[in-house]
């Protein structure tokens, strides 16, 4: 029987240089660039200063809802709640953030109505519907408020420490804000949801026939993955856009090129045109970045390990060398360390007896390498008679 050992040795990575960021500027107020698939940072830019998010808010009530929604084809129906709006005039203090404005984006739903969870998605995601994330946030919920409550416990637990929602769709509240890397961090998990890379990447929608309502075609407002248009990018994949007078313009896009995924998150933008910008800048400074691969130990490198029972203490080498390959943006900070496995005896040559293991700051194996015995080491008479003894008489 194999005697897995989890004895580990940290060793010095002498050679390990960090990441170098993207040197390049961008227009937004706060901005990241991060690896969808291991959260890496490229770039970033006040990433951590809390602004408004406007509908970009729509990723996170749309992620949560498709996590807690088993069948996506339920017909729910529009209640008078998920349809109220705040007076065209007075003090808005006093009624809920999630009351509509006259002037906000909707998918063009009506009290009553009766639609599948997965058309009011389209409509929230693809046109930006405020009034479909309300139907979606009571029906998920049971009420909006309670909906929200969820909602930030839920980001909370994906590590966004500084974002609070107040309503599911973005209008403005002074209370309801985010940042840059906790946006990323949302759409990084709305990422792993294969119906959100879906219905974010869609350029038109057919939404069906309803009670209210004839059948109808939805057309996707992100520019960036609009043929055609002038801010059209090939490698984009999508998500979200946002508005209103006080958070400026704001983007939460994703782009893929050689099977990497970014993930760009514009906050503060001036002006419509600027956010498209900035998200092509970052994506292409970073996908024109030529893979480096470092080599921290050489093929061969041994180390021993003294085996209760044998004769020689066990050496170890590397069957291959010990390399990591890396964009410069995103050079990991790794620690190498030894893993033995170590077999029952004899121990042959060549065998397997463990493995070195590179792992980032956040844990995560980046790669590992067999170790292998440089000899055969046997066991000592006394052990071998030792464990004959407990095999028959279990002592």
């Amino acid at each position: 029987m194999k005697r897995t050992v989890f004895f580990f040795v940290c060793l010095s990575c002498a050679n390990a240089l960090f990441s170098k960021p993207l040197q390049i500027e961008v227009q937004a107020k706060s901005a990241i660039l991060m690896n969808a698939d291991t959260g890496a940072v490229l770039y970033e830019k006040n990433s951590h200063s809390q602004l408004f998010p406007a509908s970009t808010t729509k990723i996170a009530t749309a992620i949560y809802v498709l996590e807690k929604t088993d069948d996506l084809s339920r017909v729910v129906q529009v209640s008078a709640e998920s349809m109220k709006y705040k007076p065209s005039k007075g003090d808005w203090s006093s009624v809920p953030s999630y009351w509509h404005e006259w002037d906000g984006t909707k998918m063009g739903i009506q009290r009553g109505e009766q639609l599948s969870i997965e058309t009011l998605l389209h409509g929230m995601l693809m046109v930006s519907g405020n009034d479909a994330a309300n139907v979606l946030a009571e029906i998920v919920g049971g009420t909006i408020p309670q909906f929200l409550d969820n909602l930030n416990e839920y980001l909370r637990s994906l590590g966004c420490e500084s974002t609070n929602f107040n309503n599911p769709h973005g209008l403005h509240h002074q209370e309801h804000v985010t940042t840059a890397f906790d946006m990323a961090l949302i759409t990084q998990r709305a990422l792993q949801s294969p119906k959100f890379c879906e219905i974010v990447s869609k350029v038109d929608y057919q939404k069906p026939k309803t009670n209210k309502q004839p059948e109808a075609v939805i057309r996707q407002r992100n520019a960036l993955i609009r043929p055609g248009s002038n801010f059209y990018y090939s490698k984009a994949i999508g998500i979200k856009t946002g508005f209103h007078s006080h958070s400026l313009n704001t983007l939460v896009a994703a782009a893929v090129d050689q099977g990497r995924t970014l993930i760009a998150v514009l906050l503060g933008c001036d002006t419509r045109e600027n956010r498209y910008l900035d998200a092509k800048k970052l994506f292409e400074a970073a996908f024109q970045e030529t893979k480096m691969r470092r080599v921290y130990f050489e093929k061969g490198a041994a180390y021993q390990k003294e085996i209760e029972g044998a004769k020689k203490p066990l050496i170890a080498f590397l069957s291959t060398e010990a390399a990591v390959e890396f964009y410069p943006a995103e050079e990991p900070d790794i620690k190498a360390y030894l893993y033995w496995e170590v077999p029952p005896f004899p121990i042959a040559k060549d065998e397997k007896v463990g493995e070195m293991r590179f792992i980032d700051e956040k844990g995560a194996v980046v790669a590992s390498i067999p170790m292998l015995a440089k000899e055969e080491v046997k066991s000592t008479v006394l052990f071998a008679l030792q464990e004959k003894w407990r095999a028959l008489f279990g002592k």
